[in-house]
């Protein structure tokens, strides 16, 4: 693996980015269903591009949110869950299970995008408070195939991004239900050197 472009102050602040976007969307979270949520970050990382796939399971059907950030740091957040983490957390905000357990519904999407959504706005928002730049988030797309292809699409459709992607990995666990994701930063190949560059101070 090649080096990666951060040295020791700015992988901290990374990881101390990633823990206040985690306490941001956990706050939202919590208030949007009205439970309480906690959010653990075991992981924040930078890693090329092509290996997101291995983290999530290249094999493996997952579930993935992509949202496209405009303003002053033009990037694409991804959102990635299994199916079982993914309907565990659209279940929290409908109060429903899914009949199949595998299936993911019209009902299920439309809950997934709208915690897409507050889960960008948080992210970003905490994003937004540390390096003082504006950051819009788009409406989140939607997307259920194999890690790998779903890459393979995102890289088509992303054509100018870096080749690195800021990975957070976040636990959130309620009372009765723990799910795993993992959120992915992908900046534009400028934005990336801008990111660190704002940083490390």
């Amino acid at each position: 693996m090649e080096d990666l472009p951060y040295n020791a102050f700015q992988k901290d602040a990374l990881k101390e980015i990633g823990n206040i976007c985690a306490g941001n969307a956990a706050t939202a979270l919590s208030q949007l269903l009205n439970k309480k949520v906690e959010i653990n970050v075991p992981t924040v990382y930078l890693m090329p591009v092509e290996e997101v796939p291995k983290v999530v399971g290249e094999d493996k059907v997952v579930v993935g949110l992509m949202v496209r950030v405009l303003g002053d740091f033009p990037s694409a957040i991804l959102f990635i869950f299994s199916q079982k983490d993914a309907l565990a957390l659209a279940s929290l905000l409908t109060n429903k299970v899914s009949p199949t357990g595998k299936i993911i519904r019209e009902m299920e999407r439309s809950a997934l995008k709208e915690i897409g959504m507050i889960l960008a706005n948080a992210y970003l928002g905490a994003l937004s408070a540390f390096t003082k730049w504006g950051l819009v988030p788009a409406v989140p797309e939607f997307i259920e195939d194999m890690a790998g292809a779903m890459m393979d699409f995102i890289l088509i459709e992303l054509s100018d991004i870096s080749k690195y992607a800021l990975l957070i990995k976040s636990e959130f666990s309620e009372i009765t239900t723990k799910v795993t994701g993992h959120f992915f930063l992908i900046p534009n190949p400028k934005g990336l050197e801008v990111l660190l560059k704002a940083i490390d101070i």
